[in-house]
């Protein structure tokens, strides 16, 4: 199973596209995947042909029939990846926070 870490995002290549997705719409030429919630360093993907995002319960899913790059806006944060055709499971790294027992999603 092939994984990447672009920053707090995790990448995980998967078989299939589940079922009940969204599709989402690209904007400025790019998809965001992460939002930065303090620097505007949002994590992206570049909206090009043969590339179609989708969204289920918080969880964006790809199809890239090309490879497409993932990226920062600031891209000296993190490096830029190219992702090989595919399909692809985008979501947000977890961490457990032990004083208040509980799991939350990383933010920046």
């Amino acid at each position: 199973m092939k994984t990447y870490f672009h920053g707090e995002v995790v990448i995980v290549k998967i078989k299939e596209l589940p079922a009940g997705l969204k599709q989402i719409k690209a904007k400025d030429g790019h998809y965001i995947v992460a939002n930065s919630e303090t620097t505007g360093n949002h994590h992206c993907l570049e909206d090009i042909q043969g590339v179609d995002l989708y969204e289920k319960n918080g969880v964006f899913f790809l199809k890239n029939e090309v490879p497409v790059k993932i990226f920062c806006v600031d891209e000296k944060r993190h490096d830029t990846e190219i992702l090989e055709s595919g399909f692809w499971e985008i979501d947000r790294a977890n961490e457990y926070d032990f004083l208040k027992e509980m799991k939350k999603k990383v933010v920046d």
